[in-house]
């Protein structure tokens, strides 16, 4: 598996000196459903062993995408989610791995998510995006900020 992982990350690095189009046209990633959402996550290292998702809906106001209010009581793991549960990968696919979700678990369009190992959070912040941002985001391990064009995620990449 590690020696699947090296030869990926080797084709990966050679596509993106390549040019971002090529490396774009060569990554095919899942297909988001009509009502999902799709959270992508990329690791150099291929290793995704233990790696899982904690969603969580919260209850500010929300309007046109912006939060226009405060919460109207305290935010709920969706799904059955915990700390000690995240969700498991949906899948894997070109990019790296991905999960999916139900659009209207998040009933006022914030998706609220931490990508993590145990206690180990890839990135150090809660992190959300709005459901009129898009429907799937593109994080690179080690990167907080989603990409909403894979374009984007694998132009960013280090």
């Amino acid at each position: 598996m590690k020696r699947l992982a090296w030869i990926a990350a080797l084709g990966t690095a050679a596509l993106l000196s390549a040019g971002p189009a090529a490396a774009q046209d060569a990554v095919k990633v899942a297909e988001v459903p009509a009502d999902t959402i799709s959270l992508h996550y990329y690791r150099p290292d291929g290793s995704y062993a233990g790696w899982g998702v904690h969603f969580w809906e919260s209850f500010e106001k929300v309007q046109d995408g912006k939060v226009v209010g405060p919460r109207d009581k305290a935010d709920m793991p969706i799904m059955g989610i915990s700390w000690g549960n995240p969700m498991k990968p949906t899948g894997q696919d070109g990019f790296g791995m991905y999960w999916q979700v139900k659009a209207n678990e998040f009933r006022n369009g914030k998706i609220n998510y931490i990508i993590h190992k145990g206690d180990n959070k890839d990135c150090t912040k809660d992190s959300t995006w709005m459901l009129p941002q898009g429907r799937q985001v593109f994080i690179n391990a080690g990167d907080c900020t989603a990409y909403f064009t894979l374009e984007e995620a694998l132009k960013a990449r280090k």
